[in-house]
């Protein structure tokens, strides 16, 4: 049991690559004059600089048991109590960046209230149907909104699949996510020589896209 236990602490490391970079609590990290980033927690209120998004794809926790083990892998104390409280604070950053695409990933179980909420935002609403980690059996759903119909055609694609086809073929002048992780939407963009922004609750998984970045750039 305790070499288990041990297991995934050091899979909650990744790789240790945060040790190389000195990422401070709501201070924005430069990523060569592409991409801007922030270890923060969106419950806490949104950084005036992811406003500057016109297009956001963001993969947030798909419930509360999901939620409260991102605060433990950030090695967070703090714990909520409500998923909803989580994902009001989420839409309403949504609503004050007014991106004119919005995609989000979620599970079935809060696909319904993701929908309600879009739908408070945007004129027109869909999803896609989806997976991760690229196995047909992991299912997922990406929610989008637009006020003007809009159909991409990425029913069954799998998630990181259509990330990186929105981060090449969406003209925008910059796309954001509000719970980076390790960083795909950046790295995407990135690739595709277009400017991101992006926070994220733990400094360990965003070390993984600015190392990432860094490793190309020499």
């Amino acid at each position: 049991m305790g070499n288990a236990g041990g297991g995934v602490m050091a899979e909650w490391e990744y790789g240790g690559v945060y040790k190389k970079y000195n990422l401070i609590e709501d201070e924005i990290y430069k990523i060569n004059n592409i991409g801007k980033v922030m270890v923060h927690d969106i419950t806490k209120g949104l950084p005036e600089f992811m406003k500057e998004a016109d297009v956001l794809f963001v993969d947030p926790p798909w419930n509360k048991s999901n939620l409260n083990t991102f605060y433990t892998k950030a090695d967070k104390d703090y714990r909520l109590e409500s998923f909803k409280f989580f994902y009001e604070h989420l839409f309403n950053s949504i609503k004050q960046i007014k991106p004119k695409i919005c995609f989000i990933e979620i599970g079935k179980e809060n696909l319904h209230n993701f929908i309600i909420e879009m739908k408070k935002i945007y004129k027109y609403v869909t999803f896609y149907n989806s997976t991760y980690y690229h196995k047909k059996d992991r299912l997922c759903y990406i929610v989008q909104g637009s006020n003007k119909r809009i159909n991409y055609h990425l029913d069954g694609m799998d998630e990181e699949d259509i990330i990186t086809w929105i981060c090449k073929n969406i003209d925008y002048k910059c796309i954001g996510d509000l719970c980076m992780g390790r960083g795909l939407v950046g790295y995407h963009s990135y690739i595709n020589n277009k400017k991101f922004v992006g926070t994220e609750l733990n400094h360990k998984r965003l070390a993984v896209l600015i190392d990432k970045v860094e490793i190309e750039e020499k």
